[in-house]
């Protein structure tokens, strides 16, 4: 399983993701993948969870949550004084992350919602806070802002990565 990273700004990380994940070993590891990630960047901090348009079976709804309207969406959003290991997998293998619904933006008092979905990678690059998103179509991971040097997030990235292509080789 090929993966590509990328820097984002000045501090950003992309990775992107095979996009053949037809078969369901290659779909569950980018699962997988995705949520290392996740717990490689947000393991034991506060963090902001935040669904945009919240499906009635959001991950959002399985925490204590607000539900707020802005700019005519919605948004459930959860904040967590200390992200645990089982809730940061339940929200990295959720829909919700993988199709770029849901974000994780670093602390518990964050509210700035149109920064928290971009739409294009130019509008990565106003984002100021530390957020972690999927692109909409599963395919890119981003880490924006992080509270690590790009150096070790890229060795924790490229360890990941290796142990997934070992796991899919066979």
């Amino acid at each position: 399983m090929k993966i590509n990273i990328r820097k984002i700004g000045n501090a950003g990380v992309c990775v992107e993701l095979p996009m053949l994940s037809a078969t369901p070993l290659v779909r569950l590891w980018k699962e997988r993948m995705v949520t290392d990630l996740l717990l490689t960047a947000f393991s034991n901090r506060p963090a902001t969870i935040v669904s945009v348009n919240p499906a009635p079976d959001a991950i959002g709804y399985e925490f204590p949550y607000q539900l707020v309207v802005s700019g005519g969406n919605s948004y459930l959003v959860n904040m967590m004084a200390g992200c645990d290991y089982h809730d940061l997998v339940k929200i990295g293998e959720s829909p919700d992350m993988t199709m770029g619904l849901l974000t994780v933006a670093a602390g518990t008092d964050n509210y700035q919602f149109k920064t928290y979905f971009p739409h294009t990678e130019d509008t990565l690059l106003n984002v100021t806070d530390e957020l972690f998103v999927c692109s909409p179509d599963g395919y890119r991971v981003y880490w924006l802002n992080p509270n690590r040097e790009y150096s070790e997030i890229l060795e924790a990235i490229n360890d990941i990565a290796a142990f997934y292509e070992l796991v899919t080789a066979y």
